[in-house]
């Protein structure tokens, strides 16, 4: 009995801080969330809105009148190369001068005729830019380059939109939450840190999941409402599987932010690092499958047409790959939240103000923050330097300046009190 009402109350506090923790977060996320819904329907309807618009225009009258404009000028082209072989019956000459006068692509020489032939494109190759379907190829770099979809929007290469909202999150309500007091009160009310840490990342996370989920279902609904499915090249299953990946980083990414935010004492400064930081690691992502591209393309000879340039989820489109790859985005979720934990577990309050709040790790942060900006700035070797000369002048020295000068204004940024009190004992005794 007794066991039962202790079970009771410890339900019953949870409720209680989880009101609490709630309220704390919920303009932030409530805000975030909003917004995020609006940007989704407004995707929505200005993709589809215009493909019906491109569509509109390719079956009028206004398109065939181009065409056959573009059917006439061929045709001159066409006579004008013709002429040019039949002053100078120089073969190669005349086709030089349809080259220098772009005129068309295919361009034929019919030996029983002795004239030249320009084989026009069609109706529906020359309005190619405007697709007969969405995604015409079953790739996901088709589906994220036509922008269709909320979650394929990206911000700096396979940074997206969403995940920009929940890092920014997770952020503010870590940050916020030590920086107005507010733990503080909670520190001192007798729950434990790690409940304390739980509330905040369930009542600021899971409302913040539930509206990207909602935004990113409005956004399908617009598309499969507005578009006859029977234009829409590419599985239904695998949009909503590449959805829920791009989410899974979004929660990522969440984490990261919330992290930040604990470790962090200064608001400007701080979010400034984590950009730097979400920029960097965007970078070294890059320098990633600049290697792998090299590898398929120089070892395998295999062209990925430029694939590489985007996040690892369009270079890698299967889903064997891209379920690997959300296991490692789990395990990264989990190394930040246990990192925020321990973290969270010995933060004082008596390090406001400094930039990094945990003195014993302020040296070691510099300098992975060092190495961390020379790889992504100068670490972009791929498999491309031809020379030990090169690799040197173009990345090993100009990474040195780079950890050089990112570890002094680490070490600095974490210690201006100490180096103001210097120069201030130095001062005075000078003027002594």
């Amino acid at each position: 009995m007794t066991c039962l009402m202790k079970e009771s109350e410890k339900r019953m506090d949870t409720k209680k801080l989880n009101k609490i923790t709630w309220k704390r977060a919920k303009p932030i996320v409530l805000s975030l969330g909003i917004l995020l819904l609006l940007i989704s329907v407004f995707i929505g309807f200005n993709s589809t809105k215009n493909w019906h618009r491109e569509q509109n225009f390719i079956h009028s009258q206004e398109a065939r009148d181009h065409y056959n404009s573009y059917l006439a000028a061929q045709k001159t082209e066409e006579d004008d190369v013709n002429k040019k072989y039949k002053e100078t019956k120089d073969y190669q000459g005349s086709v030089d001068y349809a080259e220098n006068q772009d005129a068309g692509i295919f361009l034929k020489f019919d030996s029983k005729t002795g004239k030249f032939h320009i084989q026009s494109q069609t109706f529906k190759e020359f309005y190619g830019y405007i697709r007969a379907k969405l995604f015409y190829t079953r790739s996901a770099l088709n589906l994220t380059n036509f922008s269709y979809l909320f979650t394929s929007r990206n911000v700096f290469r396979g940074f997206t939109l969403i995940s920009l909202f929940f890092i920014v999150a997770g952020f503010l309500v870590s940050f916020l939450n030590y920086k107005t007091n507010f733990l503080q009160i909670l520190f001192s009310s007798g729950y434990k840190r790690k409940q304390i840490l739980k509330s905040s990342i369930l009542t600021s996370l899971i409302p913040l999941i539930l509206m990207a989920i909602t935004a990113v279902s409005i956004n399908l609904v617009i598309l499969y409402s507005r578009i006859p499915h029977q234009y829409i090249n590419y599985p239904l299953d695998k949009i909503i599987f590449y959805q829920f990946c791009i989410l899974l980083v979004a929660i990522c990414y969440y984490f990261l932010g919330f992290f930040s935010g604990t470790i962090l004492g200064q608001g400007i400064t701080g979010a400034l690092s984590l950009i730097g930081f979400v920029f960097g690691l965007e970078l070294i992502k890059q320098n990633i499958l600049d290697i792998l591209n090299n590898v398929f393309n120089n070892i395998l000879n295999n062209k990925n047409d430029g694939i590489y340039y985007q996040s690892f989820f369009v270079r890698f489109d299967t889903y064997s790959h891209w379920l690997i790859l959300d296991g490692f985005v789990i395990l990264t979720t989990f190394l930040f939240y246990f990192s925020t934990q321990y973290f969270y577990q010995r933060l004082s309050l008596e390090e406001r103000g400094n930039y990094l709040l945990f003195p014993k790790f302020r040296f070691p942060i510099s300098l992975v923050a060092g190495i961390f900006t020379a790889y992504s700035i100068c670490g972009n070797i791929g498999l491309g330097s031809s020379s030990i000369n090169l690799l040197i002048r173009y990345n090993i020295l100009p990474g040195i300046l780079v950890f050089v000068i990112t570890f002094c204004f680490f070490m600095v940024l974490n210690n201006y009190k100490k180096i103001y009190e210097k120069i201030g004992m130095i001062v005075v005794k000078t003027n002594n």
